[in-house]
Parts: C-alpha cells; sequence; structure tokens
C-alpha cells in the first residue's frame, strides 16, 4: 500500500524524465511513480489519494476513475495527444486536462523528416541488403530518389505540421497542405498552398500527416481516399494511427498504389507481429518514437510537471485541453 504525505500527491503512470519528477519532488510534492507496464488497476486502487496524474497514454484515464477520485484536480498529459483521456467525464467532474504542445515541435518535425528521407532513400533496405551481402541492389530496387521538386502534401498544418512545412521547404520540396482551419498567416510566412483534401491527395507525390486522432479525423485516409492518390505515393505517418484505415492502406501497398510508407504510429499499439506491415520490404515502422529524444523528453517532463503544479495550486495551465 502507497502511504502518501499529507501534502500534495501526484502520480506518474509511466516513466518520464527525471528533471519533471526532481522538480516536483523539489516543490515538496509527494511523487508516485508506477512500476513499468502497470495497468490500469494499479492506479485505480490509489486514485483516491491523488491530487494530479501525469500520463504518457498507456494507460486510459477513465470516467470511473474520474468519479472515484474527489481529490484529482488535473490530469496532465506527457505530449500532446490526449486520446487515452474521457475528457467529457473530465468536464463533467471538473478535472482540468492540460497537455505540452510547444515541447514535440522540433522533436516530431525531426522523426518526420527522418523518415521521409528515410523512404525517399531506401535507407532501411539498404542497410539490409549491406549486412545480407547484396551490394549490388544498389543498381537495382535501392535506386532513391530525390526529394527536391517533389510536391509533400502536409496534412495538418498545427505546431508540428508548420515545423516539418518548414524543413521540407529548406530540402526544395513544394509543400501544399490541408488543413481543418486554413491558415493563412502560416502560406503568408512560409509560401506553402493551402488546398482542399481531396486535390491534396491528387497533386501530392509524399503525404505527411500532423493532425489529431479524433472521431472527426477517424480513417481520414481510407479506401476513397488512397484511390485518389498519385499512383507511387509515398506516406508518412507520425500522427496517430487511427487517423489511417490500416486494411486500406495495406492493399494499397500491395498493390503499388502506395510505393512505399514510414509509420511511427498504428491502430492498435503495440503493433502485432501477426500484422502483413511486418512483412513489407517497402514499409519503414517505428515504435511512437515521434517524441522519443532527450532534449524533447526533458521539455515535456519538465512542463507537465508545471503544468500540472500550478493548476493544482488553483492557477491556470498555459496549455488547457479541458
Amino acid at each position: 500500500m502507497v502511504a502518501f504525505l499529507p501534502d500534495y500527491t501526484v502520480v506518474v503512470t509511466e516513466p518520464v524524465n527525471v528533471m519533471g519528477v526532481e522538480y516536483l519532488k523539489k516543490k515538496g510534492v509527494n511523487v508516485v511513480e508506477l512500476p513499468p507496464g502497470s495497468k490500469e488497476d494499479a492506479l485505480m486502487k490509489i486514485i483516491e489519494d491523488v491530487d494530479g496524474l501525469i500520463t504518457r497514454g498507456s494507460i486510459k484515464i477513465t470516467r470511473e476513475m474520474m468519479t472515484k477520485s474527489p481529490r484529482l484536480k488535473v490530469v496532465g498529459v506527457h505530449g500532446i495527444g490526449c486520446d487515452h483521456v474521457d475528457l467529457e467525464a473530465a468536464r463533467e467532474h471538473g478535472k482540468v486536462v492540460c497537455n505540452t504542445p510547444d515541447a514535440l515541435t522540433v522533436t516530431v518535425a525531426e522523426m518526420a523528416m527522418a523518415l521521409t528521407l528515410a523512404l525517399m532513400r531506401n535507407v532501411v533496405s539498404a542497410d539490409k541488403a549491406v549486412r545480407g551481402d547484396e551490394w549490388n541492389r544498389k543498381y537495382s530496387d535501392l535506386i532513391g530518389a530525390e526529394l527536391a521538386g517533389k510536391t509533400v502534401g502536409v496534412i495538418g498544418m498545427g505546431r508540428i505540421g508548420e515545423a516539418t512545412a518548414k524543413r521540407l521547404l529548406a530540402f526544395e520540396a513544394d509543400v501544399v497542405y490541408w488543413s481543418r482551419t486554413r491558415k493563412p498567416s502560416v502560406e503568408e510566412k512560409l509560401g506553402v498552398t493551402w488546398m482542399e483534401l481531396d486535390d491534396l491527395l491528387k497533386a501530392s507525390n509524399i503525404i505527411s500527416l500532423h493532425i489529431p486522432g479524433t472521431a472527426e479525423t477517424y480513417h481520414l485516409l481510407g479506401e476513397r481516399e488512397f484511390g485518389l492518390m498519385k499512383n507511387g505515393v509515398r506516406i508518412v505517418n507520425t500522427a496517430r494511427g487511427r487517423v489511417i484505415d490500416e486494411e486500406a492502406m495495406i492493399k494499397a501497398l500491395k498493390s503499388g498504389k502506395v510505393k512505399a510508407a514510414a509509420l511511427d504510429v498504428f491502430e492498435k499499439e503495440p503493433l502485432s507481429q501477426e500484422s502483413p506491415l511486418c512483412g513489407m520490404d517497402n514499409v519503414i515502422l517505428t515504435p511512437h518514437l515521434g517524441a522519443s529524444n532527450l532534449e524533447g523528453m526533458q521539455r515535456m517532463a519538465v512542463q507537465v510537471a508545471e503544468e500540472v503544479l500550478k493548476t493544482i495550486n488553483g492557477e491556470e495551465p498555459d496549455n488547457p485541453v479541458v
């Protein structure tokens, strides 16, 4: 049984950078870190005595937890996506939910660029070729393509979409975008062009996704949308797995409609080893690493700790979601 101090108690549901934990401890907060791999039942056992949560997404923050925790004031999301938190229940029970959107902008944009360049130059397949004594593949299926001059369709022009577009432009790509809200200021600043989604799908050589996983964006790219795309299009997804209909994408990859894909997120995580994606040489798979670099992890941990403590103290957080 966890022993709680009389002051504030914050539970960290999944491991975060030590800088965030140390920040709270220096402020006199009792920090309870659940062991790696913990499930919802571990949190349910102690939720009644908790003032704040810091969560990364593996443990769902449910309506039942909200109901059972009158002391709980705030759920701090270490990252951007809040789809693992019951936001409606949080509103009903007066719980604040906040996240750390500014901490990840550069981190995820760089991951999107890494995946894009790896796709264009067949980096992963080339590494396997050298290790497998297949050097001569450099003259056949490992021949890549330049990013310069290609049309890249950026879906979602929030902080990360804009940062990715800026980096794509540095490689002399032509960037078009679709976003639920048009961004004239970004168009003027970067020189990117807004398109209706269907037009973007038809025009793009590469499609890079940067939208949240919501009811509105669920399967935004499905069988119909893949049918609109150019033959040989490349897909990069560092957003949320559910924005793509995975079955439709697999079909498009098998047919050659989609030449290649780089996926950091999936409809169900962790990705099952039985997924056809695991057996495809034209797909790069990474285990949801978009936020995983040292600088980004440090920023997120400290920022979410600051937001949680600020909210517990009765102040307004900088990045409220609810």
